[in-house]
């Protein structure tokens, strides 16, 4: 019993306790719904000044992201406008130095090169109508675009016949000269053209040279003199190839000497065909062809016959009789085909293939770069 009056002591101690500790939670209760209500009026009060900022600010923002846009946009035009005023001034500069350089100066070189100039100003540039109301002056009235075309189509003109001039007194360093000036005025076609021309006469020119020094004189009948002419035309070109080709991708563009090269290698047919239906000519290959087949073989086939039955008035075999007869017959055979002559043209047939061989391979090699 004393236990169970101690546990219902103890229990009523803590009830107590709790009891009086309500008191002073319900307090804190209280405070805690003070506190929330002023919260909550100063969130409402915060919310109110940040949208009222906030959607000026955002106002203004915009406000100030259209103006930068239009701002840019203004730049840009202004940029643009400028941009053409400067290519008007480059197009008017070009149009007056072409005019001038082609006049009492005869710049050819200068000329080509403010045409190079202008060239690169865009055609809608060219032949605007702010273009055509600012470059024609006193001195040249018609437009850039009629003025630029007449000079290129004279300036083409002059080119050719000075390097047709040139070429006639194997004049070099005028060649080169106005080979370079083709592809300034925009003409880089008829450039190849004319100096593909000029090279293929010079190859042409070489070729009947070889040719016409050998057989003058009894070059003709050595056993290679062909094979060296054919040779000999070869490396003319190849060295063409070789020391142009530089010049040739360096002013026209990678690629160009392709052009040249069709033409070279149409004049080298031309040329080796010469040479090689001279040889056929002059060694007579269709009638040695024609006694190679008509040949008959004789004393091969007889190797092979059986021997004829031993008649008294036959000689015996090793006879003097027997040994001229068959001598007599294998000379009648050799007599209508010369042997010697006929390794000689084999081994000169092969001199030329194998030439040929490697000048094609050197083509080819040329036409992949």
């Amino acid at each position: 019993m004393d236990e169970l009056h101690q546990q219902e002591a103890s229990v009523t101690e803590r009830l107590n306790a709790l009891v009086a500790s309500q008191t002073e939670l319900k307090r804190s209760l209280a405070r805690l719904d003070i506190s929330r209500a002023n919260l909550g009026s100063q969130a409402v009060s915060a919310r109110s000044i940040g949208n009222n900022m906030l959607s000026n600010a955002a106002i203004t923002a915009k406000r100030i992201s259209a103006a930068v846009t239009r701002l840019d946009l203004e730049q840009a035009r202004v940029k643009d406008t400028l941009h053409i005023v400067d290519q008007v001034a480059e197009l008017k500069t070009c149009v007056l130095g072409v005019t001038g350089s082609m006049g009492a100066a005869q710049d050819w070189e200068a000329a080509a090169t403010y045409l190079n100039r202008a060239s690169k100003i865009p055609p809608d540039v060219i032949k605007g109508s702010f273009a055509e109301e600012i470059v024609p002056t006193s001195e040249v009235p018609a437009p850039p675009q009629t003025t630029l075309e007449q000079a290129a189509e004279s300036l083409q003109g002059l080119f050719l016949r000075e390097f047709q001039k040139a070429a006639a007194e194997n004049n070099g360093s005028k060649v080169t000269r106005f080979f370079k000036l083709f592809p300034l005025i925009g003409k880089s076609d008829v450039g190849l053209d004319v100096y593909g021309r000029y090279v293929c006469q010079g190859v042409a020119a070489r070729a009947r040279s070889n040719l016409n020094a050998g057989t003058a004189g009894s070059q003709a009948t050595e056993g290679f003199f062909y094979a060296n002419a054919l040779t000999k035309l070869f490396e003319h070109v190849a060295q063409i190839v070789e020391h142009h080709g530089g010049l040739v991708e360096l002013h026209y563009g990678a690629g160009s000497m392709v052009r040249v090269l069709e033409r070279l290698q149409i004049e080298a047919d031309v040329q080796g065909g010469i040479i090689i239906d001279t040889w056929s000519d002059e060694r007579s290959i269709d009638r040695k062809l024609t006694d190679i087949r008509s040949y008959a073989f004789t004393f091969l086939v007889q190797s092979f016959l059986p021997a004829p039955p031993v008649r008294s008035d036959t000689p015996r075999a090793g006879s003097p009789n027997k040994r001229s007869a068959s001598r007599d017959s294998r000379r009648q055979d050799d007599e209508g085909i010369d042997t010697k002559e006929i390794d000689t043209l084999l081994s000169e047939m092969t001199a030329m293939a194998a030439r040929w061989s490697l000048y094609r391979r050197f083509i080819a090699l040329q036409c992949k770069v």
